[in-house]
C-alpha cells in the first residue's frame, strides 16, 4: 500500500494546543486550516499565532519574508466542513472530555477525504474510544504534542487496537518532517509521560499536604537533587492545574488508589487556582 502523503493539515481548535500545532505545521511548509467553534475563539488563536510569529522574527528564527509565507499558509473558519474537507490529516485538539472528542471524530469521519488520517493531541484519554466514532478505525491515531508544541522536541504517538502500519507510518514520517523526536505506545491510560509525571506531582502533592514539607522544598529538591528542568510544581502551574487533574482522575480509574488525587490539587482546582493561566496556582503571577 502506497504511504499517504500529507499536504494539507486541519487542527481542530485553537486554544494554547492548537495554535501551537498549527502554527508550526504552516513554519514547516505545510497548508493549514484552523477551527474554532466561534469567531472569539478563532480571532484570539490567530491572534496567538501571529504572536508566535512575531517572536520567531525577533528571536531571529525566520526573516519577515518566511514570516509572510506562514501567514499566508494558515486560514482560519468557524466552519468544520470547509476546514476538513481537503485535509490529508486532521489533528484534534479540543477540551480533554472523551464524549466531546468522540463527537469531533464522529464529523471528522463525515467531512474529511477517505484517505485523510484523523488524529488526536490528547494527552491520556483513549484513541481506540475516539476510534469507535468513525468508519475508519485503522486511520485513527495519537499524536501527542507538548506545550508549547513548535518548541518541544518530543510527541508521543499513540496507536489505537486498530491502528494500521500505515497510518503509523506515515504519522511518522510526517513528524520528522516537523523535526519530531517520537515515542511510540500502545492505546493505555496517560501514555508514556503523563503515568510518570503525575504520580510525581501527585506524592508531592500529597508531602504538602501532610505537612511534612513546602511546595518550594520540593520543587528545590527535584531540580538541584535529580537535575530537572522545573520542579513539578512549577511544571503543574504551567500545564494547568485543571489538565493536571483531569489526567489523574482518568489514571484513578484506569489503575485504581495508587492514582487516587490528592486532596490539595482538588481543593486548587475547586477554588479556582489553575495555575498561570489564573495568575495562581501552587505559585502567584
Amino acid at each position: 500500500m502506497k504511504e499517504l502523503e500529507i499536504k494539507k493539515v486541519a487542527v481542530i481548535g485553537a486554544g494554547a494546543m492548537g495554535s501551537g500545532i498549527a502554527y508550526l505545521c504552516a513554519w514547516k511548509g505545510y497548508d493549514v486550516k484552523v477551527r474554532e467553534v466561534s469567531e472569539e475563539s478563532l480571532k484570539k488563536g490567530l491572534t496567538r499565532i501571529r504572536e508566535n510569529i512575531v517572536t520567531g522574527v525577533n528571536r531571529g528564527k525566520m526573516n519577515p519574508k518566511d514570516a509572510e509565507a506562514v501567514m499566508n499558509r494558515l486560514k482560519g473558519t468557524t466552519d468544520l466542513a470547509e476546514a476538513t474537507r481537503d485535509a490529508d490529516l486532521a489533528i484534534e485538539a479540543v477540551f480533554e472530555d472523551i464524549n466531546v472528542k468522540k463527537e469531533v471524530f464522529k464529523q471528522l469521519d463525515q467531512f474529511c477525504p477517505q484517505h485523510a488520517i484523523l488524529a488526536s493531541n490528547t494527552s491520556a484519554l483513549s484513541i481506540t474510544e475516539m476510534a469507535s466514532a468513525t468508519k475508519r478505525p485503522e486511520k485513527v491515531i495519537g499524536l501527542h504534542f507538548f506545550n508549547p508544541a513548535y518548541t518541544m522536541k518530543l510527541v508521543e504517538i499513540v496507536t489505537g487496537e486498530q491502528t494500521s502500519e500505515e497510518t503509523q507510518e506515515t504519522a511518522e514520517n510526517f513528524l520528522k518532517t516537523l523535526e519530531k523526536e517520537t515515542v511510540t505506545v500502545k492505546d493505555t491510560a496517560g501514555f508514556v509521560v503523563n503515568r510518570i509525571v503525575l504520580p510525581m506531582l501527585n506524592e508531592a502533592a500529597y508531602l504538602v499536604y501532610e505537612g511534612k514539607t513546602t511546595i518550594e522544598n520540593v520543587d528545590k529538591a527535584v531540580t538541584l537533587g535529580m537535575n530537572f528542568p522545573a520542579g513539578p510544581f512549577r511544571l503543574a502551574d504551567f500545564v494547568g492545574l485543571d489538565v493536571a487533574l483531569a489526567t489523574l482522575k482518568q489514571l484513578h480509574e484506569a489503575f485504581g488508589d495508587k492514582f487516587k488525587p490528592c486532596p490539595l490539587l482538588v481543593e486548587k482546582v475547586n477554588a479556582g487556582h489553575l495555575g498561570i493561566k489564573t495568575r495562581k496556582g501552587f505559585y502567584e503571577y
